[in-house]
């Protein structure tokens, strides 16, 4: 057997081991950094706002999507999931109701760091109130992004730095060829 039929045999085992490999096996989702915890009961926006600032530390911050009925998923792995899409890094809250539980808190905050398709948490990182035997609802979904102002108006000092150090470099390269 030549090398060139060796190498597409095994091509061919490893390619049907690829598709043969069940889904459960898939790799597991990056879990989201959960920054905080607390009972907000029936807060509404502002007070919930106030409290991702707090967890956050960050008083920037603008609401850019709310759900109030999100179906979250669990994979094989044991890990739950929105699959809400974030168009760019942030944090988010998961408000759950906890009625009859013995939860210490329904508000979990998180930073969406990790899948940028998917919001991704455990359940005992939200005190096990996702599922298992409970089986509570998350009651809302907020998402949060940073509010930077318009990017196009003022550069960022980092980036003037690299501008002049290229520039810098350029006339350093054209004066030793002078």
């Amino acid at each position: 057997m030549n090398k060139k039929n060796k190498f597409s045999g095994i091509l061919a085992v490893v390619v049907s081991v690829a598709f043969w490999i069940p889904a459960a096996h898939a790799i597991p989702f990056m879990l989201d950094t959960k920054i905080g915890e607390s009972n907000l009961g029936n807060s509404g926006d502002g007070t919930e706002l106030t409290a991702m600032e707090t967890f956050a530390n960050n008083n920037n911050l603008v609401q850019d999507l709310k759900d109030t009925s999100p179906t979250a998923f669990v994979n094989a792995a044991g890990e739950w999931y929105l699959d809400v899409g974030p168009t760019e890094p942030g944090f988010f809250l998961l408000k759950f109701g906890t009625g009859g539980t013995g939860a210490t808190a329904d508000t979990f905050f998180f930073q969406n760091i990790g899948e940028m398709t998917k919001l991704v948490w455990s359940d005992a990182q939200v005190q096990f109130l996702s599922g298992g035997l409970r089986n509570t609802n998350i009651e809302r979904l907020s998402h949060y992004t940073t509010f930077n102002g318009d990017p196009t108006q003022v550069p960022e000092p980092v980036t003037l730095a690299l501008l002049g150090l290229g520039l810098a470099a350029f006339g350093l390269t054209r004066r030793r060829k002078q």
